[in-house]
């Protein structure tokens, strides 16, 4: 564990990430935090002020990255000796508050790497000629870090053995792609949904509650930075969402709403998260504006649909997240700069879908999801044209491989079933769409946006190919929050509507969405939409195969009607 610490602690930028653990790591050791890194203010050097009132010592950091070989010992105004100099003639002087003048005090060079030894007579001789009344220096390496950050944010306490051996297990199968993450979803819930904290409104409890979720988002920060190197961060979207969906289950079942230090952990990975799903686009954007430009990373045409639905599935996640935060947000800037993001998001999901046909031929009915999702993200962004012709496009292959009996959507999530059907023969295609929800969701996302030819064409085809098949779609109740956000809530709360007829014309198909929106929950027994986080079901449904929650697409019919 100290090894993977390390060489984790020798990736961390000087800001706003290693500045940002060692705050964290001195309030594990029990040492009072005075002054943290701030942006856009001249600080003489210093990153990070402490004072350990056990040892009655002042502790001052100065945070560099990486190893200190000569050209970062003094090169420039961001140099080591520059900011020891900055900290001896001015900050020593002029900083410190009067109570602290008298106390022994510690100049600490910290970084994440090593003192090269090209350096250390400069360091030693430094030392030397700078002496100060009652101040030492040090110097924290990534030895002497690897060793504390194991000691006091990793003890046997909130990260025994059990735990690290989940950990390590997570880091060495993160390549895999086949991989499903398991270890660190263990490891997740056994530090945060399953631990007792006793009462958290009494301090201490939630002090251990927030060193848990410390801990969390230090193993966040250790799997992102072996994904970077291992320039493979799809494994990353999912841990970011799983430690999303999983605080946020905490908070619910806490009551902690109003608690503005955990909402300001959550927050952060809510941005986190944000900024994974941007680093993820950017990595495959080219391959959605070329023709065919995802196929080929599949040993087989199923695998490379499965692929390409999940790549449409994250985008279109990513899309709404940001559509959704101009809702979050009172800055005219930051709303802004969402809505600019998610068009270009739904650009790129066009693309996506123009330049491969497999989009038009879902192998799984549960793809309903990412179908969903992505109309969504387009009707936000005004392309209804583009969702009509979409829609029909899936409605017309959907029938045609049904009529072929091979490549339609089945309503298992098996992927044997796939092989039986669609490579061995060994399944009766009737055996495999027994029931769908495809079909009527594509039908009433029709009706509810006036598309009547999509609507005609999906009426048609119901009563030509698929009138043995059970159309259903699943509804929420008000046990569906307490398992939304850590499990497929399908499993475990609701309804379904079965079996669902396709009327006629889409004003009968409206008056029918109306009547079973009587019957559903309302949105504030939903706690994400209801504190506005609009998201995180949609993040839930995707991760956990939960279906969309209907009211994303009925409440449109019910803002139409007012």
């Amino acid at each position: 564990m100290k090894l993977i610490i390390k060489e984790y602690l020798s990736l961390l930028k000087e800001s706003k990430e290693l500045d940002v653990l060692v705050p964290d790591l001195l309030l594990s050791m029990g040492i009072e935090v005075i002054s943290y890194p701030q942006s856009g203010l001249r600080q003489y050097g210093v990153d990070v002020l402490a004072f350990d009132s056990n040892k009655q010592e002042l502790l001052v950091f100065t945070v560099k990255q990486g190893d200190i070989n000569r050209s970062d010992w003094d090169s420039s105004e961001q140099s080591v000796r520059q900011s020891l100099n900055d900290i001896k003639d001015v900050y020593l002087n002029t900083h410190i508050d009067s109570r602290y003048s008298s106390v022994n005090k510690k100049i600490i060079v910290c970084t994440g790497g090593e003192l090269k030894q090209s350096v250390q007579q400069n360091w030693s001789g430094y030392i030397k000629q700078n002496p100060i009344s009652n101040t030492e220096y040090e110097f924290w390496g990534g030895d002497k870090l690897a060793l504390l950050v194991e000691k006091h944010m990793l003890n046997e306490h909130i990260f025994p053995t059990a735990l690290q051996s989940l950990f390590r297990r997570t880091l060495v199968l993160l390549p895999d792609s086949d991989y499903d993450l398991s270890d660190f979803y263990k490891l997740l819930d056994m530090l945060i949904l399953s631990e007792d904290f006793g009462n958290l409104s009494k301090d201490k409890n939630l002090r251990k509650a927030i060193k848990s979720i410390k801990i969390i988002n230090l193993s966040l920060s250790i799997i992102y930075h072996w994904s970077i190197k291992q320039n493979n961060i799809k494994p990353l979207v999912y841990v970011a969402e799983k430690v999303v969906l999983t605080l946020w289950e905490f908070i619910r079942k806490n009551d902690l709403y109003n608690n503005k230090n955990i909402i300001k952990i959550f927050t952060q990975n809510y941005q986190n998260l944000l900024s994974n799903y941007s680093d993820y686009f950017i990595k495959i954007e080219k391959h959605l504006h070329v023709k065919n430009g995802l196929n080929g990373y599949g040993q087989n045409t199923l695998l490379e649909n499965i692929n390409i639905f999940e790549q449409l599935g994250i985008i279109s996640t990513a899309g709404l997240m940001h559509y959704f935060h101009v809702f979050n947000s009172d800055d005219i800037k930051s709303q802004q700069a969402s809505v600019k993001s998610a068009k270009v998001l739904k650009d790129s999901v066009k693309a996506l879908i123009t330049n491969h046909l497999s989009t038009n031929s879902p192998c799984y009915d549960n793809h309903i999801v990412e179908i969903t999702q992505t109309i969504l993200l387009l009707y936000y962004c005004d392309e209804l044209d583009f969702i009509d012709k979409w829609i029909k496009e899936i409605i017309t292959h959907v029938s045609f491989a049904y009529e072929m009996g091979r490549n339609f959507p089945i309503e298992s999530d098996s992927f044997d079933d796939l092989i039986a059907l669609n490579i061995s023969g060994e399944t009766e295609k009737e055996e495999l769409m027994q029931t769908s929800t495809l079909l009527p969701i594509l039908a009433q996302l029709s009706s509810i946006f006036d598309l009547e030819k999509s609507y005609s064409l999906i009426k048609l085809n119901v009563d030509k190919y698929f009138s043995k098949t059970n159309l259903q779609i699943w509804y929420p109740n008000k046990d569906t929050d307490g398992f939304i956000y850590n499990n497929n809530a399908a499993y475990e709360s609701g309804f379904m509507e079965v079996p669902i007829s396709i009327p006629k014309n889409i004003e009968e198909m409206k008056n029918m969405i109306n009547k079973i929106q009587e019957k559903t929950v309302k949105n504030e027994e939903i706690s994400s939409i209801d504190k506005g986080l609009f998201i995180l079901p949609i993040i839930a449904s995707r991760h956990y195969r939960t279906p969309i929650l209907p009211v994303y697409w009925q409440s449109i019919l019910t803002i139409h009607n007012q």
